[in-house]
């Protein structure tokens, strides 16, 4: 007797939901993705990476994939932009069998039937699933489901200006901080990363490099209020684009950059705060989920846990939920009830990752410490 795989459904196919599909296709499950844009586009900013995980999750030779422009960071950690990465991603799970990935549909409406999901799109489709994996980010639709008494994140009481521009827009080429690329400072109740990245050929020659920063912000509640950001609740429900953020706040913070930041970075700073539709606001939100399961649906990345990038952990926390996830997903019997499978991962990675937001909280409430002290 033949028995038919699992009708499989992950909900967002940014870095989370490819990874995870990725992982599960190389194992054998078939996955079908659904994603809300064609196909996305982000700004420049900085990821931390390892190798060698996302490698192993995505079913490639540790020894020679993926191909990331990347420069080297920490310990077993390299840095590379969330568009390349993305692209790497996007490109290999387009050309995966066992992968089929449906853009330009959006998730209206998720509803649970006994031991089945029904998926209602935008545009009046539905499909029905054994199985739902969000991994469509921090305001996840089908984290609204999972856990509708606490569908939102918390804001942590800071924000983050990010911006990336090119080196050649530069007076002059940015010299090393250190001989990792990578500098982290603090300065007057604000805390500033910035790190030199390959260009967007790969290119590592000085001149034709990419920079990033990351300035994080503790007073700018009232603006994230105002802009619809946070709602009454202090649950972040949004971003600032570029376009949102006043000209007034970006003069007044252009002011600050070179009382506040070394040389060697502060001229990237000035640049990316004053030219238009470089820098953006992000309120740092954090989740930690009582539940990462319910019936046959589940969250991965920022849909299960949001963290502050301050943890450095972020994307490689959702690695290591896809590879657990597929793990599980690829030694199941393939007629067990898709709710157990998934309390399983549940048991597995609801205590880790409880205490990772934990680790996270408690470098927000330092951070947030040492800027009240000015």
């Amino acid at each position: 007797m033949t028995v038919e795989p699992r009708n499989i459904v992950i909900v967002g196919a940014s870095l989370a939901g490819l990874t995870l599909a990725l992982a599960c296709a190389t194992r054998g499950v078939p996955m079908r993705v659904i994603e809300r844009a064609t196909r996305r586009v982000h700004g420049g900013d900085n990821l931390s990476v390892n190798l060698a995980s996302i490698a192993t999750a995505a079913g490639c030779d540790p020894r020679s994939e993926p191909r990331l422009p990347v420069v080297h960071a920490y310990r077993d950690r390299h840095l590379t932009s969330w568009p390349a990465l993305y692209g790497w991603l996007r490109d290999r799970a387009g050309d995966m069998p066992g992968i089929a990935l449906h853009e330009g549909h959006a998730l209206e409406e998720l509803r649970v039937d006994d031991d089945r999901a029904t998926l209602h799109l935008a545009d009046g489709s539905s499909l029905s699933a054994d199985m739902v994996i969000g991994a469509d980010g921090y305001r996840s639709r089908v984290r609204r489901t999972v856990n509708p008494d606490r569908p939102w994140a918390t804001y942590a009481g800071y924000v983050v200006w990010r911006g990336v521009i090119d080196e050649r827009s530069l007076p002059a080429p940015v010299g090393w901080a250190n001989d990792q690329g990578l500098w982290i400072g603090y300065r007057d109740g604000y805390r500033l990363v910035a790190a030199v990245l390959p260009g967007t050929d790969g290119s590592l020659e000085p001149g034709h490099r990419r920079v990033t920063f990351a300035w994080f912000d503790t007073r700018r509640d009232d603006l994230l209020r105002l802009s619809g950001c946070l709602d009454d609740e202090g649950h972040v429900v949004g971003t600032l684009d570029a376009d949102a953020i006043p000209d007034t706040l970006r003069d007044t913070l252009a002011g600050m950059v070179r009382a506040l930041w070394p040389g060697v970075w502060a001229d990237a700073v000035h640049t990316g705060v004053l030219t238009a539709g470089v820098m953006r606001g992000a309120p740092i939100a954090e989740y930690k989920p009582d539940r990462l399961a319910m019936g046959p649906l589940a969250l991965v990345g920022d849909a299960a846990h949001v963290l502050s990038p301050m943890t450095g952990s972020g994307y490689a926390t959702a690695v290591d939920d896809a590879v657990l996830l597929s793990g599980l997903l690829q030694r199941a019997d393939p007629v067990a009830a898709s709710a157990e499978l998934l309390r399983q991962y549940e048991r597995m990675r609801l205590p880790y990752i409880r205490g990772l937001i934990d680790h996270s909280r408690r470098l927000s409430d330092e951070f947030m410490s040492y800027a009240a002290s000015f």
